[in-house]
C-alpha cells in the first residue's frame, strides 16, 4: 500500500530543532537525527508526488543503515519500518516519535 510522506514531517522537525524557547534549554540535534531528516528530506525532493513503494524501501534502508543509539536509534528504526510495514497506511505515529526524539 502506497504511503505519502508528509513534508510537514521535515518542517515540523527542522523548525523544532532550531526554535528555542526563552524558558527552554537548547540542545543540539544528534548526527544521526540530522542524517536522517536530511535522507528524509532527499526523498521528498525525489518523489514529489510522494515516494512510491520501491523509495521507501530504499529510503527504509537508508535509514537503517545510520549509526545511531538510544532514543534516537528507536525513533528511526520506528520510522523506517513504519515506511515498510504493509500493515501501517498512516505514518502520523511514527513522525510523532520521530519528531520527539530528533527534534
Amino acid at each position: 500500500m502506497r504511503k505519502i510522506l508528509p513534508s510537514a514531517l521535515v518542517a515540523v522537525a527542522a523548525t523544532a530543532a532550531l526554535l528555542v524557547g526563552p524558558s527552554g534549554t537548547a540542545h543540539a540535534q544528534s548526527w544521526a537525527c540530522g542524517t536522517a531528516v536530511d535522507l528524509i528530506n532527499a526523498a521528498i525532493d525525489q518523489y514529489p508526488n510522494g515516494i512510491d513503494n520501491d523509495g521507501q524501501k530504499a529510503l527504509a534502508a537508508k535509514l537503517l543503515g545510520i549509526d545511531a543509539s538510544g532514543s534516537d536509534k528507536a525513533a528511526i528504526a520506528a520510522f523506517a519500518t513504519a515506511l515498510i510495514d504493509d500493515n501501517v497506511t498512516d505514518l502520523t505515529d511514527a513522525i510523532d516519535a520521530f519528531n520527539a526524539s530528533c527534534a
